[in-house]
């Protein structure tokens, strides 16, 4: 399991969401958290999961017993749709990478949370999950786990680390890691790409492919491989390089 830490502004929800699209929306499951904004201002915390559930995690207008800074926090909705996409997950006999967004003050209410982290954790899935950067009880004792490994994101390394987790989280795909060497090879040639707004055009090996930038910030490309695994490398190209 692959723990991404960071201080806060330093990168790290935008390093999960490009990792998800690297790997492809379709080849993932879990959940992760987006923020809520009103005029400009952070209200709040939504959580959503991949298989297109999602709910409010927190609220700057709930009162109640579960308080984080000037947020109240839902804890009945985090339960309902987060630990129900756990359960899912460790149920499932799949080879779909796990996205846990995020393992922090918020969450950690949950002991229901907390025993299903340390269940999956221990399982062979291929996780990725994002955590509280600075000390805090129960986390503490979680990050030294053995089976977790974690990856500290700063100014330097932020748009390094979405590629080098998702080389060492599909590191026995054969196929796609060639895909993660094909992306590299390409963003050394800068004549190969075409910036269109939104739109990203591409001189590939095996001629002109273009990638556009969804509103619902994901990512499509003209290519057959992504029609099939919902990823590709000139996906993976123009992250690295534009977005």
């Amino acid at each position: 399991m692959y723990v991404l830490i960071a201080p806060p502004k330093t990168g790290k929800s935008t390093a999960i969401k490009k990792i998800i699209n690297m790997l492809g929306a379709k080849n993932c499951s879990g959940f992760y958290t987006k923020e809520m904004i009103e005029d400009g201002q952070r209200v709040g915390f939504k959580i959503v999961t991949l298989s297109g559930k999602e709910g409010v995690l927190a609220h700057v207008s709930y009162d109640g017993e579960y308080i984080i800074g000037k947020y109240g926090v839902n804890f009945k909705e985090f339960e309902k749709v987060a630990l129900t996409e756990l359960e899912n997950i460790i149920n499932a006999d799949d080879n779909k990478y796990v996205i846990i967004d995020e393992i922090g003050p918020m969450q950690l209410f949950s002991d229901k949370y907390k025993e299903l982290l340390l269940k999956i954790a221990s399982t062979d899935k291929k996780i990725i999950g994002t955590a509280f950067y600075e000390s805090y009880d129960w986390l503490d004792d979680f990050k030294k786990l053995d089976n977790v490994e974690l990856i500290e994101i700063n100014e330097m390394n932020r748009n390094d680390i979405p590629m080098e987790v998702v080389e060492k989280i599909s590191k026995d795909d054969s196929l796609f890691q060639t895909k993660i060497k094909k992306a590299k090879k390409y963003i050394l040639n800068k004549d190969r790409f075409v910036d269109d707004g939104n739109k990203i055009i591409i001189n590939s090996d095996h001629g002109t492919r273009v990638v556009t930038k969804l509103k619902d910030g994901g990512y499509s490309c003209s290519c057959d491989y992504f029609k099939s695994k919902g990823t590709c490398s000139h996906i993976m190209a123009c992250i690295i390089r534009w977005w």
